[in-house]
């Protein structure tokens, strides 16, 4: 009998498309993204939800319409419809995959990064990424478990053909939004987080890193300290230099993030590269072509950021994370069970919804959902650490899961 590969030919071909988002991700940053957040699929659709209702979300600092998501879902579809691989389909449990969605969102906030962005923050040299990684191993061993146990989503089938524009129309939608704010200013309804802007006392004192006092409006800075218009000193000097910019002001100009998206978009779809995927093969069915992917984007990204000087090896001071060991553990780990029971990581999910299918679409809109929800709740963490409800939100969500698991492990529906 022949010996079964356990790395086939598609290995290469993903492994590239990991090192060309790893390093797209980490070139991001050195065009003004945030610190090993040049692709977070959780962290830019939370941002995108901001923009839109982050007024009542309290998401005044990260609100921005991320053009990378945009140009990720219009490249995947341009290549699914180049290589005739867009088909409208779906119908396999939508409800259950937008729970899963907004699940996976939540936790993810807790940990302050999605799947993908565990792997760019560690080939930035974020070591708190380490428990993180942690977390989704567990996870996914968890979830191939669930897995065996004859657990299933059910099978998509062929659905009216507009169904399969449901991801796209929203990027054509949230396309034309950026162009109107990047021209002619953001809608009165919109919160948009101000360009390199510092909360040096949220909600009250915000300057740009210019020196632009945005808030409030009458305060100038004299030395280096925010003063009011009679003369009170709001925000010293040492307070304003040591405030760090807002995660949704820092970012990349529009038209160079709409392309490196387009790009992500296109290597994405034709390689079905997907972050949780390969470790649940090289788990399960010991094959490794789709972990080549994660280890590419590593690679990819630790070269990158080396060469820019961005890279910053140690567990303290790393941009938007915090050193919570089990916080990050437990949040990834939820994060990658729910994911491996989608079938995929956000980003695959976003591919799938791009190339017509209205399940991945499904959960697509549930992480959006589950976005302004987990800010609006004060479930999502901040540098600071977790917060008090973060705790009680991983033990539902937990025991969502658990009954998901129990409840669609007996046949394909």
């Amino acid at each position: 009998m022949a010996e079964r590969r356990v790395i086939g030919p598609t290995a290469w071909l993903v492994g590239g498309a990991g090192l060309f988002i790893g390093s797209a991700a980490a070139w991001l940053v050195s065009q003004g993204n945030p610190g090993n957040m040049g692709l977070c699929i959780a962290c830019f659709l939370r941002d995108i939800t901001g923009f839109f209702v982050g007024g009542s979300t309290n998401q005044a600092a990260v609100a921005y319409i991320r053009p990378e998501i945009i140009g990720i879902i219009l490249g995947a579809l341009g290549a699914a419809i180049a290589t005739k691989e867009f088909k409208p389909r779906g119908g396999s449990s939508t409800l259950l995959r937008f729970l899963l969605g907004f699940i996976f969102m939540s936790s993810a906030l807790v940990f302050l990064g999605c799947t993908v962005r565990v792997w760019v923050r560690l080939g930035g040299g974020d070591l708190t990424a380490l428990w993180g990684i942690v977390g989704i191993i567990a996870g996914v061993v968890a979830g191939i478990f669930v897995l065996k146990s004859g657990y299933n989503l059910g099978r998509a089938k062929g659905l009216p053909a507009w169904t399969g524009w449901i991801v796209p129309a929203i990027a054509i939608v949230l396309l034309a939004f950026a162009l109107l704010t990047q021209f002619s200013g953001k809608p009165d309804f919109a919160t948009l987080t101000p360009a390199n802007g510092k909360a040096v006392v949220p909600g009250e004192v915000v300057v740009t890193t210019d020196g632009t006092v945005i808030k409030p409006a009458d305060a100038t800075l004299v030395d280096g300290a925010v003063v009011a218009a009679d003369g009170t000193v709001l925000a010293d000097a040492d307070k304003v230099a040591a405030t760090k910019p807002m995660p949704g002001g820092k970012r990349a100009p529009l038209f160079i993030s709409l392309l490196a998206g387009l790009a992500i978009g296109v290597v994405a779809q034709r390689s079905r590269f997907c972050s949780i995927g390969g470790i649940r093969d090289a788990i399960l069915i010991r094959r490794f072509d789709l972990l080549f992917g994660v280890v590419g984007l590593v690679i990819g990204a630790t070269v990158v950021n080396m060469l820019f000087g961005q890279y910053n090896l140690g567990f303290e001071g790393q941009p938007v994370a915090h050193n919570d060991i089990l916080g990050n553990m437990a949040a990834m780990f939820i994060a990658a069970l729910s994911a491996l029971m989608l079938g995929g990581c956000p980003l695959r999910q976003m591919i799938m919804g791009s190339e017509g299918d209205a399940d991945g679409a499904s959960a697509v809109v549930g992480m959006v959902v589950g976005a302004g929800f987990t800010h609006w709740a004060g479930i999502a963490s901040s540098p600071a650490g977790l917060t008090d409800r973060a705790w009680p939100a991983l033990a539902v969500f937990a025991v969502i899961l658990a009954v998901i698991a129990f409840a669609k492990r007996v046949r394909i529906a």
